[in-house]
Formats: C-alpha cells, sequence, structure tokens
C-alpha cells in the first residue's frame, strides 16, 4: 500500500513540475512535442493537445515533457524551425521554461498548505498565527527514525503522549512542551534506566518501554522520535493563503538550509532519504492521517523545487545555469559539449540515487 501511495504521490509531484515547463514553452509557442505520463517505454498514445503527443508509458515513477530544441545536436534548423524551437527563443524565455517546473512546484505546496489551513488541519502550535486559541492540544508522535530506540520498542507516528515514567517520576501530559519529555529521556538515559510512554493509538491505550541512547541526539541521551504539539487550526480565506504562503517560505528556507548542511558536511549523508527511505516515510504520514500526507506532500513538492534549482548539470539549475553563461558570452556552447556535460551530471545523479537506495535498504535491517 505504501509502494502504491508513494507512486501516486510522486506522480502527481513529477505531473506539477513538468506542468509548469510545459504551459511556459506553450506561453513563448515553442513546440512540446510530447506529454509523457511515466517513463518509456510507451504503452500507448492517448490523444493530443495543441501539437503536442500525450503518452502514457509503462514505467510509472512522474512523467516528462519533450521540447524541441531542449536537446540541441547542432544541426542547422529550417527558419520555421526555429521559430518553435527552445535554443533560438530569448534567453529569459529560455530561464522561464526552465524556472517554470520549480516555480510550480513551490505554487503547489502553497495551494496544499493554504487548503489545510481552510479546512482546518491538526497543526503544530508553532505555526499558528499570533494569539490563536487552541480549543485543546496533544503531543504527538510525528515521526520515528528508523532502527532507533523507539522504532525497536514499537512507537509509531500518530501515536498521542498522554504520559511517561521512570523509577523515580511520572509526568501526566498537560502543558509540558517537547523540551521537557527531551530532558527527561536524557536524564533517564543518564540513569540508565528506560522511559515508559504511555501512548493512545487509536482507541487503546498501550505502554511503552525504550531504552535511551547515545549518539541520536547531540551531547545527550534520545530515543529517535520528533514530537509535535499539535492541535486543530481552522482559518478563513484570505489569512490561509497568507499562512501558506509563510509556511512555503519558511520551510523552504528550512530545506535549503539542510541541502547546504549536507553539502558543507555539517549534517550526515545518513539522513538524505532515497526512494525507499520517502516509501516509508510516506508510509508514516499516511498512517498518522491524510492530513499530514497532504503536508507531507507539500513539503516533498518543495524539496523537489529546491533540488532542481541547484546548479548541478542535468538539473534545471544546470541547465538555467548554461544559459546565463551563454547569455554573458553572448554566445552558444558547442551544443557537443552542453550534451556532454548533461549526459556526466546525468550518471552522477543516478549513482548517487543509487548509492543513497542502498543506503536506505541496509537502514531497514
Amino acid at each position: 500500500m505504501n509502494i502504491i501511495v508513494f507512486i501516486i504521490v510522486l506522480g502527481i509531484l513529477v505531473f506539477v513540475h513538468e506542468l509548469g515547463h510545459f504551459l511556459f514553452a506553450k506561453l513563448f509557442r515553442i513546440r512540446v512535442e510530447e506529454f509523457g505520463f511515466g517513463y518509456p517505454p510507451r504503452m500507448l498514445t492517448f490523444g493530443h493537445f495543441r501539437g503536442t503527443k500525450l503518452t502514457l508509458n509503462w514505467i510509472p515513477f512522474g512523467g516528462f515533457v519533450k521540447i524541441f530544441g531542449e536537446s540541441d545536436d547542432g544541426s542547422e534548423l529550417a527558419d520555421h524551425d526555429k521559430q518553435v524551437s527552445l535554443v533560438h527563443k530569448p534567453k529569459w524565455q529560455q530561464l522561464l521554461v526552465m524556472f517554470g517546473g520549480i516555480l510550480f512546484n513551490i505554487v503547489f505546496a502553497w495551494v496544499l498548505f493554504s487548503g489545510l489551513y481552510t479546512v482546518g488541519v491538526t497543526s503544530s502550535i508553532d505555526v499558528a498565527p499570533k494569539n490563536y486559541v487552541f480549543d485543546e492540544t496533544k503531543l504527538m508522535v510525528s515521526t520515528v527514525l528508523a532502527g532507533s530506540p523507539a522504532d525497536e520498542a514499537g512507537l509509531l507516528p500518530g501515536d498521542e503522549v498522554k504520559e511517561y515514567f521512570n523509577t523515580v517520576e511520572t509526568v501526566t501530559v498537560r502543558d509540558e512542551d517537547i523540551t521537557d519529555i527531551a530532558v527527561f529521556v536524557n536524564q533517564t538515559g543518564e540513569l540508565e534506566e528506560r522511559v515508559g510512554i504511555v501512548v493512545l493509538r487509536g482507541t487503546d491505550l498501550e505502554v511503552i518501554s525504550v531504552l535511551p541512547e547515545q549518539g541520536i541526539v547531540e551531547g545527550g541521551y534520545g530515543i529517535g522520535v520528533n514530537l509535535d504539539r499539535v492541535g486543530e487550526l481552522k482559518l478563513p480565506i484570505h489569512q490561509a493563503l497568507w499562512y501558506g504562503a509563510k509556511s512555503t517560505y519558511h520551510y523552504t528556507l528550512a530545506i535549503i538550509d539542510g541541502f547546504w548542511q549536507l553539502i558543507t558536511g555539517r549534517i550526515s549523508t545518513d539522513n538524505v532519504s532515497g526512494p525507499v527511505g520517502i516509501v516509508k516515510q510516506i508510509g508514516d504520514a499516511s498512517r498518522v492521517g491524510f492530513v499530514y500526507l497532504i503536508s507531507f506532500t507539500a513539503l516533498l513538492s518543495l524539496n523537489l523545487a529546491v533540488l532542481n534549482i541547484i546548479p548541478f548539470p542535468a538539473l534545471d539549475g544546470g541547465r538555467m545555469a548554461i544559459i546565463l553563461i551563454e547569455g554573458a558570452m553572448r554566445r552558444r556552447i558547442k551544443p557537443v559539449i552542453v550534451n556532454w556535460i548533461n549526459t556526466v551530471g546525468f550518471l552522477v545523479l543516478i549513482g548517487l540515487m543509487i548509492l543513497v537506495t542502498v543506503s536506505d535498504v541496509v537502514k531497514l535491517f
């Protein structure tokens, strides 16, 4: 079931991304030869839209658009073909076509966040408008680190923490924040004791015993969970749009910071998830509830946008960098060089994806 949900979510995100490229290309009268759902080999052609072939392909992950002139082999074109070729359009139009997918992923995340705030969402109290009064709040497990003590003990995303205890003290969750339980876990770890956690799972209360370990959190003991104080948040449409935009902005900055810390080595590559890891995370999110799945989809959309804006060959950001270089040089880089750069970049990306996937699989055992 997790794999099916993963395919649906990924398909939607890639469709939105490619739709951005497609619409900007159409706006500037650039020929789009094919809009493919999934990746080849082709299953069938089910129609045409303004000269663009619409296809369904056998590999169900995402999709693609084939823009005329994007893969330029350097051959001379007839005048009527130049008029609809990407590389023969002004540089600013080429940039917008490449940026279109990134923009649409950002806008899509904003729409999802805003929609959730409009219909009402179980939300972290940290993102609520100032002075917003929650009728009721609860402390919830949002994520569980794979292979952590919490994971091995059986804690699950969506568990509501009602009480936690050790041999010295019992704390009933009322207005305590996340820091309190983190301190409690660390102190219990120093005592070399287990933490008992009473959780509400559905309609049942369960008691889970966890032994804190060092190395999970910096400078102390941890059990490998993220907890969040949440409540029901519902806003009028104008506020929902505004706070949807704020959420999009803040999460985008956080993702950029995460990528930067990864590049500079400040965080370990163990924190990176590939397809296998994302399948598990989607499963965790859907287990918590549909609202969390939508929120996670919005975050994945922003991750896709940030990833693609990186100026790396074969990514949208790499293609945009080449366009900017060509604009500064006032001449085109030889197509054979551009194609070689993109091919090498694509192979590197595939290699990284394989390494991350292997790492994801190892974490499962």
